[in-house]
Formats: structure tokens, C-alpha cells, sequence
């Protein structure tokens, strides 16, 4: 599932999408992300069977939607592996309006 950003998605949008399309999870989530927002009650009903690492990213994910703060910082180097890892700190960056600062990156991609 990969397209570029488009001019109507919000930051927010971006990084949220970006880290609900790891490879890892994006089959489980792909039903559940909506046009402009996502249906997190049937997410987090999803992730509940989940490997611990992919509920982790789906959790990263609610809360940067929803900032509830019910992620600890600490869990991000402990528990994601290197490609997660990455994944959620680009998506902080598009959650600042930023670009990806990998620069192994030609087309930036969003999903």
C-alpha cells in the first residue's frame, strides 16, 4: 500500500498512516484506515492478537492521534526492532510537517 503524501493530508494523517503501513502490520490495518482518520476501535481490537511489537506500533500510533500519552517514551528503543524503529521516528518528522531525514530515501513515500 504505498502512495505519496498528498496536499490534503494532514501531518498528522501522514505519521499516523506511515506507522499503521509497516510492512509488519499493514495487512492487519489496511482495512481499518479511512480516507482522513482511522477506525481505532477496530484497531485496537485488531492489535490485540498482535505480537507485542506490533501492538506496539499500532499504540504509537493511537497516541499520536489522539495524545493521550499512553506510550513511554522507553518502550520505542526497547521494544521496536531497527526497521520499526526507524519507521516511527519518520513519522515523527511527517508529524512535524518534515521530511524523512534518511537520505537513502529518492522518493519519499508515506506508506
Amino acid at each position: 500500500m504505498e502512495d505519496t503524501m498528498n496536499e490534503q493530508q494532514s501531518p498528522a494523517y501522514a505519521a499516523v498512516r506511515h506507522i499503521l503501513t509497516t510492512p509488519n502490520v499493514a495487512d492487519r490495518c489496511a482495512p481499518h484506515i479511512r480516507e482522513q482518520d482511522f477506525d481505532w476501535s477496530r484497531l485496537l481490537t485488531e492489535s490485540a492478537t498482535m505480537s507485542g511489537g506490533e501492538q506496539l506500533l499500532v499504540r504509537i500510533a493511537h497516541d499520536l492521534w489522539e495524545a493521550s500519552g499512553a506510550v513511554g517514551i522507553g518502550e520505542l528503543p526497547r521494544r521496536l526492532g531497527p526497521a520499526s524503529f526507524e519507521r516511527v521516528i519518520d513519522a515523527l518528522e511527517l508529524y512535524r510537517g518534515d521530511l524523512p531525514r534518511r537520505t537513502n530515501q529518492v522518493l519519499y513515500e508515506v506508506a
